[in-house]
């Protein structure tokens, strides 16, 4: 669209003495203006690239647009083409964090909790693995034939989740919940911008989308959005929907280079693929800091528990049997039950028996001892 298209469009809007004040910083699916009216009232004006229009419903982005608003975390809408997406908000006076040195991460969270809280949800759920592989995923592999061997190796592990991640509850959501997105007023009041993927999904996957620029910033978040205390299964999510969300941005970033959108705005997309793939990565290698030897462990407590079920066929031959206590440090402790407890031979049995087939068969088990 030329600048004197724009600026056409500009005075329909808003009357005559409307301009273009200057071009803004634009995402990977806008070109972003700030005008002006005749009386100086500030707006922004977004042009979706052509990508954009492929991917977005502009009949839903518009009801959600409606529902933020309502919920007091966003500008008024003023003007929107369904058809060609091209839309302007009232300016929020400020700054998008993402340009700025510090933010509140308390009231980052306070604000991502609003909107999941709300008690209207979207006609459609965000359903992010059918758009990976329906959407992302197929343009970039028409034009990239030569997957690298570490989006492969990243993709078949996020996959081999895909049950985990959409077995949690849905909120409203805005998917695409980037530093960029999310504006800073002087009075340190938050606001969110650009609606284009609201739908329903997982809370965690808007915490793991503020993880854009460096992971370690959305798991700040995440611990402050928990009040400190997320669980193990918080975290989890959150790491693998930050891998998800790489690949993605990954995927987004290959078809824009090859069609040419680089050069016709200035931006290396080559360079935008590998720091998203090399985020993926380390996604990945947090998730297996601060999950793996909680599997790793979950995993041994399961064998050893299958395990005991063998012992337990001989031990009730003589109306005994054992239970599965704990398992801490390598020391597997497990109670007797029926003939063998308070047996005098019991000690017996669990070293004799017990032990000597826990360490046959379960890597780790050191010891077994008899709970108190």
């Amino acid at each position: 669209m030329t600048v004197e298209k724009i600026n056409e469009l500009i005075i329909n809007i808003l009357g005559e003495g409307a301009k273009i004040d200057h071009e803004m910083l634009g995402g990977m699916m806008n070109m972003s203006y700030q005008v002006v009216d005749k009386n100086g009232k500030k707006y922004i004006l977004y042009i979706p690239t052509e990508q954009a229009n492929e991917m977005v419903d502009r009949v839903l982005e518009k009801e959600h647009q409606r529902i933020i608003y309502e919920l007091g975390i966003t500008s008024k809408n003023v003007y929107f083409d369904e058809k060609t997406g091209i839309k302007m908000n009232e300016f929020i006076e400020g700054d998008s964090i993402n340009n700025i040195a510090s933010f509140d991460y308390d009231k980052i969270a306070a604000l991502f909790k609003k909107l999941h809280s709300s008690i209207m949800l979207s006609r459609k759920d965000y359903a992010p693995f059918t758009r990976f592989t329906e959407i992302y995923e197929k343009e970039a592999l028409e034009f990239n034939k030569e997957i690298s061997p570490l989006y492969t190796e990243l993709r078949d592990f996020l996959f081999a989740k895909r049950d985990f991640l959409e077995s949690q509850p849905l909120v409203l959501s805005h998917n695409d919940a980037q530093r960029s997105n999310i504006v800073k007023t002087p009075n340190d009041e938050y606001y969110f911008i650009d609606f284009e993927f609201v739908g329903n999904n997982d809370p965690i996957y808007d915490i793991a989308a503020f993880g854009n620029g460096l992971v370690s910033e959305g798991r700040k978040l995440l611990e402050k959005y928990f009040n400190g205390n997320p669980t193990d299964n918080e975290i989890r999510r959150y790491y693998l929907w930050r891998i998800y969300i790489s690949l993605q941005w990954y995927n987004v970033a290959i078809t824009k280079h090859y069609r040419g959108e680089g050069e016709k705005h200035g931006f290396n997309f080559l360079d935008v693929a590998t720091h998203f793939l090399n985020n993926a990565k380390d996604a990945y290698d947090g998730y297996h800091l601060e999950i793996r030897d909680k599997e790793v462990e979950d995993d041994t407590i399961a064998l050893i528990i299958t395990t005991l079920d063998k012992v337990r066929h001989f031990l009730r031959k003589d109306g005994g049997d054992c239970e599965f206590v704990s398992f801490e440090n390598g020391v597997v402790y497990v109670k007797m039950q029926g003939a063998c407890e308070g047996c005098s031979f019991a000690y017996n049995d669990i070293k004799d028996l017990v032990e000597v087939i826990l360490q046959e068969e379960v890597p780790g088990v050191v010891e077994v001892r008899l709970a108190e």
